[in-house]
């Protein structure tokens, strides 16, 4: 099963499995939260991730927009990567359609690394940074 990961590292020899957190004012279900290796069948969406500047982010993917609490933060030059990993389908779980975690291991090797600038994440959402008043939008870290 071919999977993803986005990240900023442009070394990761091994994606390792990290604790989950939730933002500010956002519910997220407890089995969300998981300290696991998270990764995600969507590419674009490893790529807003490995995008994202420090903050919250909000990511609406059914809109396809992405909006930062910090968008003066976000550097489209930065240089990001996608990693791909192959799993076995029967070491993995399905969290939601974007969301598929390992568990039970401290890390898995990646097959590959695909360079990027971050603002290659446009090519699969539209940054919101303004609201229709031009007030800054204040997004929570949540998918939607």
């Amino acid at each position: 099963m071919k999977l993803y990961h986005g990240s900023k590292d442009a070394h990761l020899q091994v994606i390792e499995k990290r604790q989950a957190e939730a933002g500010e004012d956002v519910e997220v279900p407890a089995d969300e939260l998981l300290e696991a290796i998270y990764l995600t069948p969507d590419y674009g969406y490893a790529l807003a991730m490995a995008a994202r500047p420090d903050g919250l982010t909000n990511i609406n993917t059914t809109d396809k927009t992405i909006s930062f609490k910090n968008p003066e933060a976000f550097d489209p030059e930065t240089e990001v990567y996608v990693y791909q990993v192959d799993v076995p389908e029967d070491e993995t779980r399905e969290i939601d359609e974007l969301q598929t975690v390992i568990e039970g291991k401290d890390g898995i090797a990646p097959v590959e690394m695909f360079s990027h600038r971050a603002g290659d994440v446009e090519q699969y959402y539209e940054i919101i940074t303004k609201t229709k008043e031009g007030e800054n939008t204040q997004p929570e870290f949540k998918i939607r």
